[in-house]
């Protein structure tokens, strides 16, 4: 039905322009021209309906493009001074040329010169590189050695030093330095050669804090404490 109502409304276009152009035609000739003006106004009215369809729609809206800002960097806080730090900086208003790093050289080369003393049993030698509190305490170990007739005995010595602390105290300079490595020590009787403690071949570890003091400025460092 529908084809047939266009074929006849396309014919009575037909008639009606060629009409109005002063042209009268017949039956045969609306016959013949009707499918032609029946397509034009199917062309016809897909191009209204577009354009209808077109001015009804919205117009879309432009893509949003997120844009990444980066958010600006904040500065971090300087770190906080440790007690180390702090402590070397105490000391160093009244000895600047301080340095930690050369301390480290004494702090192991008197642990190796104690080592010496202690089994050439001469104590004494270390009098003035150690306070008078420490020293009669060495003495009185070597004394007690002496009295059971016992000889300690150490070798291969292997070690490296760290500070670890350092301040002041009742004006006084305070550094204490971490000794770790491993030496042989052994402990023989006197008499018969024989190891009555330790090894001669097994090294034993050394992890021992060595605490130096002296008057506060530029003054020699004295050892003062020994802790394992």
């Amino acid at each position: 039905m529908g084809r047939v109502a266009g074929l006849a409304a396309a014919s009575l276009l037909g008639a009606v322009v060629f009409r109005a152009f002063g042209h009268d035609l017949g039956a045969a000739d609306v016959a013949l021209i009707a499918p032609l003006l029946g397509g034009g106004l199917v062309v016809v009215l897909l191009v209204l309906r577009r354009w209808q369809f077109a001015s009804a729609s919205p117009a879309r809206a432009p893509l949003a493009i997120p844009v990444l800002v980066e958010a600006p960097a904040v500065p971090a806080a300087p770190p906080a001074d440790s007690s180390l730090d702090a402590g070397v900086r105490d000391i160093r208003r009244t000895d600047p040329g301080f340095d930690p790093g050369r301390f480290v050289g004494y702090a192991g080369m008197m642990f190796r010169d104690a080592q010496r003393a202690w089994v050439a049993r001469d104590v004494g030698s270390l009098r003035d590189r150690v306070t008078a509190e420490l020293h009669g305490a060495l003495q009185a170990e070597d004394d007690r050695l002496r009295s059971v007739r016992r000889v300690n005995r150490v070798e291969d010595i292997e070690i490296t030093a760290e500070v670890t602390e350092a301040w002041q105290e009742s004006g006084r300079d305070y550094v204490t330095a971490y000794i770790g490595g491993s030496i042989v020590d052994y402990t023989v009787d006197e008499a018969s050669a024989r190891v009555v403690s330790g090894s001669r071949t097994i090294a034993r570890v050394v992890e021992e804090f060595w605490t130096f003091t002296r008057p506060r400025g530029l003054h020699f460092w004295m050892l003062s404490a020994i802790e394992a």
